[in-house]
């Protein structure tokens, strides 16, 4: 008997030995310290074995010296405050964790490593529901307010949003914090994403056989089979940059989004929210005098890049070609027109994008090829990133001198990536035949042969990388399509004195889609782009013997026939999918933003993200497992 009391004595030491050291790899344990309590219950169901810390710092972890407990059977934890109160959030390190149902049986499930919640102060449990609710408050909303915001998402009340919906029966909540553990806290899903945006490929150009360009991208079609193919994909607007705005905000076009904000780089004027939409921004009149126009979306607009910041997750957008030239972009990270004009000694208010065009490389040298395109690098669109310029060079960055570095492990490689090529690599630039005269600035032959070239150096390096083989997924998708046979008509002004050639934009919107103009552009509409005197309409390719003699100008207009971009297929490629799938479900930005939001757990959807008629991407039919 002596010996079997000795036993059991040995054993209790050697567990409580094991449960320290388990603390301690996330924080000191606080037992037998004085200090006031902070109690609470982990809920999954009941999640039994988190390390739950008061997070000093803010840094959305378990750090070495935070006050820390363990969750017990049914998930509730004390903590002693050892802090004097500075602490924000709790935070529950799932790693390791596991979740038991009502009854106390353990229901399997595995956390993946870099799982936690978070909680604000005053709140008793910590979920998946209140690691959303964190989120928007550090997206600057009231606790009340995002109580309101996330219960809408859910559906249900903010009143019963926090309670413990494993015993209140509140089945929506229930099956929300079920769906998040699923596809965000689970040891299958998807921590490391990169969208690669292509530029003005039709669907049948990039993946059919029948376009006369079909032919240029073998290795992209030999992708294909690996993946899923989204062939209803669709575009959100013309000409480019409209489309990445909608891509990472959900932010309709303005007058100068829509073409590409040509002129002044202009801030968006802040005149309220749509009607019809609180999340979607009305535009005023800009510095270039355009009704409901502008280029920089006020620091109230947020995009994903800001929502991953919230969520204490990691992003960048890698951006090739930018800073080749300094004289040009102004600097090899963060680069935009008002803080090139800044660093060039100018006026910053009178700054127009010097990087419309691609620069060739001087046949002497001194002068490099740069190629990077403010207009296809949606990020500095925002004062919430340029307003920061510190935080803005972290994650804006030149693709050449940071994704392959990024990627050499998983620590080092964001969550989400947004890889923009140059004017050539993206296809935009080039026909790409190599025929002479028609390729790009750095004589690459450009169209979807260089698209091609780009991909296979750099699918490869992706996929050859930690993170990805461990939880990663690639999107190839396209900024706007491109529609055929379509004929450019003309059209004299009333008065007689200007001539216009309208070059017909298609827009047609991906089925079902349901696609919104939104505030600030209507549809049908004609946008001059450039307008000359009439002794110089041979620059815009206008003969002026043919004109009539009351013609004093001559213009190149857009014609917005309708609001969407057009069919562009998209492709996804991850270790999760067994390939060969195709889905002819509608898709477009909008929905990709969503589907997005969802895999990262984000609280809100931003701008027509919101609307809930978008079908989601990332299904287990798109993707295995899911």
């Amino acid at each position: 008997m002596k010996n079997a009391r000795l036993r059991r004595g040995t054993l209790t030491m050697l567990a409580s030995i094991g449960v320290m050291a388990g603390l301690s790899a996330c924080g000191s344990s606080d037992s037998g310290s004085n200090g006031p309590k902070v109690t609470g219950q982990v809920l999954g169901s009941y999640i039994q074995g988190a390390a739950v810390c008061l997070d000093v710092n803010n840094n959305g972890k378990c750090d070495q010296g935070e006050p820390v407990a363990r969750s017990d059977a049914q998930g509730k934890f004390s903590i002693t405050d050892t802090s004097n109160g500075s602490w924000k959030y709790v935070v529950a390190d799932l790693n390791g964790a596991t979740e038991n149902d009502t009854s106390g049986k353990n229901m399997g499930t595995t956390f993946n490593s870099t799982a936690t919640f978070r909680s604000p102060r005053g709140v008793s449990s910590v979920s998946a529901i209140t690691t959303q609710l964190s989120q928007l408050i550090d997206s600057g909303l009231s606790q009340s307010d995002a109580q309101t915001q996330l219960a809408n998402k859910i559906g249900t009340t903010a009143d019963a949003l926090l309670g413990d919906f494993n015993t209140n029966g509140n089945a929506v909540v229930k099956a929300a914090s079920d769906q998040y553990i699923a596809t965000v806290a689970s040891s299958k899903a998807i921590k490391h994403v990169w969208v690669i945006v292509l530029e003005n490929k039709s669907a049948e150009s990039t993946y059919g056989t029948t376009a006369s360009d079909s032919n240029q991208d073998p290795y992209l079609k030999s992708l294909v089979p690996q993946g899923t193919y989204l062939s209803n994909y669709y575009g959100t607007g013309h000409v480019s940059l409209d489309n990445y705005i909608s891509m990472v905000s959900g932010q309709p076009s303005t007058h100068d989004t829509e073409t590409d904000c040509f002129q002044l780089w202009s801030d968006i004027v802040d005149i309220g929210n749509d009607s019809a939409n609180p999340k979607v921004l009305a535009a005023g009149t800009d510095a270039n005098g355009h009704q409901s126009g502008g280029c920089v979306f006020p620091a109230r607009v947020q995009h994903i890049g800001n929502q991953m910041e919230q969520a204490k997750l990691t992003w960048r957008s890698y951006n090739e070609d930018m800073g080749n030239d300094l004289n040009r972009d102004g600097t090899r990270t963060c680069s935009f027109p008002r803080r090139t004009a800044q660093l060039a000694g100018t006026d910053p208010t009178k700054a127009v994008d010097g990087t419309q065009a691609a620069q060739a490389p001087s046949a002497s040298g001194d002068k490099p090829g740069d190629e990077y395109a403010t207009r296809h690098n949606p990020f500095p669109y925002f004062h919430s990133t340029i307003d920061d310029l510190a935080n803005c060079d972290a994650h804006v960055v030149n693709l050449q001198d940071d994704l392959a570095t990024d990627l050499q492990s998983i620590d080092t490689t964001p969550n989400f990536s947004f890889i923009t090529p140059n004017l050539c690599d993206d296809g935009h630039d080039g026909d790409g035949t190599g025929t002479a005269g028609k390729g790009c600035a750095n004589g690459q032959p450009g169209g979807l042969t260089s698209i091609d070239a780009f991909l296979k150096k750099t699918i490869p390096l992706i996929q050859a990388s930690p993170a990805y083989k461990q939880d990663g997924l690639i999107i190839i998708t396209t900024d706007e399509g491109v529609v055929t046979g379509l004929t450019p008509t003309t059209q004299l002004s009333a008065d007689g004195k200007t001539f216009s050639v309208l070059e017909p934009e298609m827009g047609n919107q991906c089925p079902g889609c349901n696609q919104q103009t939104g505030p600030n552009v209507t549809r049908p509409e004609q946008v001059a782009m450039s307008t000359l005197p009439v002794a110089e309409a041979y620059l815009l390719g206008i003969s002026a013997s043919t004109l009539p003699a009351t013609v004093q100008n001559v213009s190149i207009a857009l014609n917005y026939l309708g609001v969407g971009g057009d069919q562009i297929g998209t492709l996804l490629l991850s270790p999760f999918i067994k390939g060969g799938h195709v889905d002819g479900t509608g898709y477009n930005h909008y929905a990709l933003l969503r589907s997005l939001e969802d895999n990262f757990g984000i609280g809100s959807y931003l701008g027509y993200a919101d609307d809930a008629s978008l079908k989601p991407i990332f299904t287990s039919a798109n993707i295995d497992n899911r």
